[in-house]
């Protein structure tokens, strides 16, 4: 199991914590959720980077080598700046470190040192087990490859790193993509590399994400779903495509298409449709939340999704469908990592993990169990976690005892209200 470490960065004073398959942090704005978010975005992302150094190589083979090593340190200290800002701000004895094995045996850790030119200085630290391995990738690159070698390159990347997932960041503050979505191919490809640059990378990485993807949303998710069970190549499990496509029309009240690059959401059971720029602002949030999922399901791929608040401008019903379409995903082989401030979020959490320990503690129950919650969006409360940020400190939330997030947490924000509204009853009752 890959495990972070974080030290006095941003909002968070320390914490140690286990990457498991299914994780959630909550806690009030600035409590550091994106911190962690982004943290473990970019350490998983450093296997892109290097990937991308090996493509460079064998496309340009005649430019002045360095070693691999040394480049791949110069991409990730570009890459730090890009994800977390300038560190001229950041305390002397921050630090960060990601062990990418159980043993800690592989581990990059990221801190600050001073140099004559810069007193805040990232400075990288590979394991001996990392860099061996990155030495010995280098000198099988310098074989004799051709281009057809791509895939093989990845694959042994992806071993170094124990990961054969793609990562997927999808920020907050989606509507506004969404809303300048027609345009985003015209103001993308206008920009300057320095201005692309300028972007956030969590933000750059998904909107590029996007213009990759809309293409492929031509037809209803159900004809994508038949057109792509032809292809005999590619193993789909229907049913659970299928399932996922109902929680995608439920939620948006309607179907996604992209035709001729004019973006629409057609209403259910209706030939009618809106411009997506048009549609509320919950259906903007929510929409490549919902489509990106789709994608990977339905192409049998892989992904790590960081996905912060997904409830934003949501109905709560809507929130709960959400969730469930989301552990949908997570139950197809892939891995969630979420943030979020809502109730509602946590409290369906809380049900699909009760659905699957009733029906792993009473067998008798399981059936009667998925007639009240599908087994589909079940889940394993030991690949799952849960955490409270407050203070710079992250508090484990999860009750081993009952395989649930603690109720105090859920109810919190809630209890507070309800005792400012009990103790205004009390003044009537004393008047």
């Amino acid at each position: 199991m890959q495990k972070i470490e974080i030290k006095n960065f941003g909002p968070i004073d320390y914490c140690s914590l286990p990457i498991k398959d299914f994780m959630v942090f909550t806690g009030q704005q600035a409590s550091g959720k994106s911190t962690i978010a982004k943290s473990i975005f970019f350490f998983k992302n450093i296997k892109v980077l290097l990937n991308s150094l090996l493509k460079k190589q064998l496309f340009s083979p005649y430019e002045i080598e360095f070693p691999l090593k040394n480049k791949l340190i110069k991409e990730i200290r570009l890459n730090f700046l890009q994800v977390f800002g300038s560190t001229w701000a950041m305390p002397k004895n921050m630090s960060l470190f990601y062990s990418y094995d159980e043993t800690e045996d592989l581990y990059i850790k990221i801190s600050l040192k001073s140099d004559k030119n810069n007193p805040n200085y990232i400075w990288i630290e590979f394991s001996d087990s990392l860099s061996n391995k990155i030495t010995l990738l280098e000198k099988y690159n310098n074989t004799n490859l051709d281009f057809n070698d791509i895939e093989i390159l990845k694959t042994k990347v992806n071993e170094i790193f124990n990961d054969e997932y793609d990562t997927i960041y999808i920020p907050a503050g989606r509507s506004m993509i969404t809303l300048l979505s027609s345009q985003l191919n015209y103001i993308y490809s206008s920009m300057e590399d320095i201005q692309k640059k300028s972007i956030d990378y969590c933000t750059q990485s998904y909107l590029e994400n996007i213009l990759k993807l809309k293409i492929n949303f031509n037809d209803t998710l159900h004809n994508m779903i038949a057109n792509i069970k032809k292809m005999t190549s590619i193993r789909i499990d229907e049913n659970k495509l299928k399932l996922g496509a109902d929680l995608i029309s439920f939620i948006l009240k309607g179907n996604y298409i992209n035709i001729g690059g004019e973006e629409r959401l057609q209403l259910s059971n209706s030939k009618n449709y809106v411009k997506i720029n048009f549609a509320s602002s919950g259906q903007q949030e929510v929409l490549w939340i919902l489509n990106t999922l789709f994608y990977y399901i339905l192409n049998n791929k892989k992904a790590y999704f960081i996905i912060e608040e997904p409830e934003s401008n949501l109905f709560p019903s809507a929130q709960k469908s959400v969730i469930e379409f989301i552990s949908l995903i997570k139950n197809s082989d892939n891995k969630i990592l979420i943030t979020t401030h809502s109730p509602y979020v946590l409290g369906t959490l809380n049900t699909l993990l009760y659905a699957d320990d009733i029906a792993k503690r009473l067998p008798s129950k399981k059936n009667l169990a998925n007639e009240i919650i599908r087994k589909e969006f079940w889940l394993d409360f030991e690949n799952f976690s849960s955490y409270f940020l407050r203070n710079g400190m992250v508090e484990d939330c999860s009750d081993k005892e009952i395989k649930c997030i603690k109720n105090e947490v859920i109810d919190e924000i809630s209890n507070v209200i309800n005792n400012n509204y009990d103790s205004l009853v009390g003044l009537e009752e004393w008047s």
